[in-house]
């Protein structure tokens, strides 16, 4: 009896260890967006031409064959759709699989600004920022979902709701193969993701795979993923997933975006991070 009791309690031990979930990731997340060439304001996102998401991992320890060292990253995602996934209570349709391209992969953050705020066409072309939080890569049953929560502004208001930003939400996310053909409706990238063997292998022969495989697939340029709407609403994260992610309180003076990504105020517009409002 106590052999069985022992197995039964090893099967209960397991069931409920591939449930729990992991954080893989923790950070500070960003959201941009650049206006369309040739719209004197923006009123809607008609106006938006790129939408973009900053995820900044707290620093890593990478350990090489003679030292430890700190590595810091600044990953910039081009959202395909120009908004973050409506989130459903039934499961997505494919039209709201929203695609998403690793833009750019810095370490310093003033390479990430640079890159943001170029005028790529004509003076004023810069990307606005819209928003900042907290966010984690959380393993939960058998796939990733990136949950976040909005610091600032501390509700979202008109700019945020055009792009999809809520208070609080998660997404599922899962990675897309580069050797694959491109699924119907995403489009193809111009340039391959060069993926070293080794994580090319993660995919073996599959079109999509979970971002729990391994973090590193999103630290290459032209990584695809597929965002799908998870979860929103107060405490969702929490109450759903089981993790708890920590809202710090943020002003326009205490901003990460002035403070740690060095982004100058009197650089960009304002108003869509501290007020909430489309400009």
């Amino acid at each position: 009896m106590a052999n069985k009791v022992s197995r039964k309690d090893n099967e209960k031990q397991k069931q409920e260890s591939q449930t729990q979930p992991e954080v893989l990731e923790y950070g500070d997340i960003y959201f941009f967006y650049r206006p369309k060439v040739g719209s004197p304001e923006v009123k809607s996102i008609d106006d938006v031409r790129r939408f973009f998401m900053v995820t900044a991992p707290e620093e890593t320890t990478t350990k090489s064959d003679k030292e430890k060292t700190q590595r810091q990253l600044y990953r910039l995602f081009v959202i395909g759709k120009k908004s973050l996934p409506e989130i459903r209570q039934s499961e997505a349709r494919s039209s709201e699989r929203y695609w998403a391209r690793v833009g750019g992969i810095f370490e310093r953050p003033e390479e990430l600004t640079k890159e943001l705020l170029s005028d790529e066409f004509r003076k004023g072309d810069l990307a606005r920022p819209v928003g900042e939080g907290k966010y984690a890569i959380v393993k939960h049953q058998n796939h990733a979902e990136l949950a976040y929560i909005l610091e600032l502004p501390k509700e979202p208001g008109r700019a945020q709701m055009e792009l999809g930003i809520e208070k609080e939400a998660s997404y599922i996310v899962t990675v897309i193969n580069p050797v694959k053909p491109s699924p119907k409706g995403y489009p193809s990238a111009d340039q391959s993701t060069q993926y070293p063997e080794s994580l090319q292998q993660e995919f073996k022969d599959e079109n999509f795979i979970p971002l729990t495989r391994n973090l590193e697939l999103i630290n290459y340029q032209n990584a695809q993923i597929i965002l799908i709407g998870a979860r929103e609403g107060k405490d969702a994260i929490k109450k759903d997933i089981g993790i708890e992610i920590k809202e710090e309180p943020e002003t326009s003076t205490s901003a990460d975006i002035f403070s740690k990504l060095k982004v100058r105020k009197e650089e960009v517009p304002v108003r869509p991070i501290t007020e909430g409002k489309l400009e």
